[in-house]
């Protein structure tokens, strides 16, 4: 009887501690340009109140180049790579990307 008692303890404590270690979506993959110019090639992001691009290779391998946008994801961002606003070509800047998970 006492094995019983204790298998359905720890049964109930396995079965109760359920924490949720899942990554939350803290970005929009919301398009991607394919066209090789200055400014152009990449995809458009949006986080949180800003709108950045990247031209990180690590962000087709996670998300692809030709899917259906937005695509929410989780991003850590690194440093500014290119500051297009400056130079007139394009409302976003270019920003590295250190980390991408594509949220299901």
């Amino acid at each position: 009887m006492k094995k019983i008692w204790i298998l359905l303890i720890l049964g109930l404590s396995f079965s109760c501690d359920k924490s949720d270690d899942s990554i939350k979506s803290n970005a929009k993959i919301i398009d991607f340009n394919p066209d090789k110019c200055y400014c152009c090639w990449g995809w458009t992001i949006v986080k949180g109140n800003d709108t950045i691009k990247s031209d990180n290779i690590i962000i087709g391998e996670i998300v692809g180049y030709d899917k259906k946008y937005p695509i929410d994801v989780y991003i850590e961002i690194g440093e500014l790579e290119n500051k297009c606003s400056v130079l007139g070509f394009s409302n976003s800047d270019y920003y590295e990307v250190t980390k991408i998970e594509k949220i299901k």
